[in-house]
């Protein structure tokens, strides 16, 4: 699908992420094999519970399992997969080590061409620095400059007061109230729609 500025229908649903993004303090790229074991420790150790509160995904099960996700990001096209990223520390100044993974970002096509959404999470080391709102918005940049999209959305369940602080200091609105949208943990979770079109996203501060 060709990039319309006027009709903005979306990426080629067939193209493959081969593109890195940089912030302040991150590099954003494609995962690879080394990243495995990293990734693991992060949201497969200790704190997996914690960081996966607030997401359906409940969490990798072993090693394999990241390792089948690093192959798909650097396989699968963007239908219906989407774009993936890890974030990595750019100077070493976070994690003691440049390049080091920290967490991940992605955006995935949500059914209508043109339309897009967004997940995240981060290692529970890094929380409350501000780097998932820089990660975000490099990625809604993207989504809007590079893949032409018209919207990206947002869904984000209700008592997750720090997604909610993130998206809304980005510019995404609130646009509605899903009730019993997931099951989590054996109960039904309620979640809140964002969205955000070209023009509307805000740099972190």
């Amino acid at each position: 699908m060709d990039i319309d500025t006027e009709g903005r229908a979306g990426p080629d649903p067939d193209r493959t992420l081969t593109d890195a993004l940089e912030t302040a303090r991150l590099v954003l790229d494609v995962p690879g094999p080394p990243d495995v074991a990293e990734l693991y420790r992060l949201v497969g150790g200790s704190d997996r519970e914690a960081i996966c509160a607030h997401l359906v995904w409940e969490g990798p099960d072993d090693e394999a399992d990241i390792a089948t996700w690093v192959d798909k990001c650097r396989t699968l096209p963007f239908e219906p997969f989407g774009f993936h990223w890890v974030l990595r520390d750019r100077t070493g100044e976070i994690a003691g080590t440049a390049g080091a993974p920290l967490g991940s970002v992605g955006t995935r096509p949500r059914g209508i061409p043109g339309r897009a959404d967004v997940g995240y999470w981060l290692g529970r080391p890094y929380w409350g620095r501000g780097l998932m709102a820089e990660a975000l918005a490099a990625v809604v940049a993207y989504d809007f400059e590079e893949l032409a999209m018209a919207k990206v959305e947002a869904d984000v369940f209700l008592g997750n007061d720090r997604g909610t602080r993130l998206v809304e200091k980005l510019g995404f609105r609130r646009e509605g109230h899903i009730r019993r949208a997931v099951q989590k943990r054996g109960r039904w979770v309620d979640e809140y729609l964002y969205g955000i079109v070209p023009g509307e996203l805000v740099a972190p501060s």
